[in-house]
């Protein structure tokens, strides 16, 4: 452990949205109530058609934190979330999506975590509340991704081995290592990839109070697309006429990832042997389903994670 001092690390906080009327307002109140001294929040438009881009513009004229980013059109989450991370500064960085909430200490007690461990911890997130469309709590949520392992299989092993939300994607990271990683790819899964590398990299601290805001609603992303073509469209419109294979893929990535991170061959065997009992065993059939529906062109449809 080591103590905090001197100035407060710039941490960057990037908003992808696309659409997002319904609740973006509501989201950026909490973003903008933040206690943490110095930080900037991008606001990064995928060409919505809604009220999104007055409620973003209006948003960066009241505050100087505040930078709106404008597509012209809709090229797709993944791409929409890597060019706001390709636009942040800063030693931290953050994603947020339009619909959810933070509670005013969430960054500010991220990053306490993170600085005060010291470099081995590479990503921080708070617990869970689940909310409504009404912001009324109506649950917790255990995302159990508290990763404190010493070696990169270890920590690999507990995270494929914790059936969750993949919370931890909208949790505090560190910019030079999150930058190592393909960030979120163009299929359906990617962000569990990106965790994925992650651990191999550091350590995930779970901050105990619960500063996250889930809200659970019908017009989310996963209930919106159903189908793992829908799903994987979201992520990229060009991929909406192909066939999806997410589990298959994920577990591909994974592996790759491991083969890419650098590490000595016994430990990627390690890491490897993970993948295999806590990820490729637990989820072969649902492989073994998506290679049939492919072959009779019939869509599966169920992940819920992404």
């Amino acid at each position: 452990m080591r103590p905090v001092t001197g100035r407060a690390p710039l941490v960057t906080v990037a908003l992808p949205v696309f659409n997002g009327e319904n609740y973006l307002a509501r989201s950026l109140e909490s973003l903008i109530a933040q206690d943490y001294p110095n930080m900037q929040l991008l606001l990064a438009d995928n060409g919505s058609t809604d009220a999104t881009e007055s409620i973003c513009r209006e948003a960066a004229e009241r505050d100087n934190r505040v930078t709106y980013l404008r597509s012209p059109e809709n090229r797709g989450a993944a791409w929409n979330y890597n060019r706001a991370f390709d636009a942040a500064q800063g030693e931290y960085f953050k994603w947020t999506a339009h619909d959810d909430r933070c509670a005013p200490t969430y960054v500010s007690r991220c990053v306490t975590a993170l600085e005060e461990f010291g470099p081995e911890a590479v990503l921080a997130y708070p617990k869970t509340l689940v909310i409504d469309k009404d912001d009324q709590v109506v649950g917790e949520f255990e995302d159990g991704m508290d990763l404190r392992e010493p070696t990169p299989h270890e920590r690999l092993a507990h995270f494929l081995a914790t059936r969750t939300e993949y919370h931890a994607v909208f949790g505090v990271m560190r910019m030079e290592v999150l930058r190592e990683t393909r960030l979120i790819d163009r299929f359906v899964g990617s962000d569990v990839v990106l965790l994925a590398e992650m651990a191999l990299r550091g350590r995930f601290l779970e901050v105990p109070e619960r500063l996250f805001h889930r809200r659970f609603h019908e017009d989310n992303s996963v209930n919106a697309n159903p189908d793992y073509q829908d799903r994987a469209a979201w992520f990229d419109p060009a991929l909406r006429k192909r066939k999806s294979l997410p589990f298959t893929q994920m577990t591909i990535q994974i592996a790759a990832s491991v083969r890419k991170a650098e590490l000595g061959l016994a430990e990627q065997g390690r890491c490897l042997d993970a993948l295999a009992r806590h990820w490729a065993r637990p989820y072969w059939r649902h492989m073994a389903g998506e290679i049939r529906a492919t072959v009779t062109k019939k869509p599966r449809s169920g992940l819920s994670a992404s």
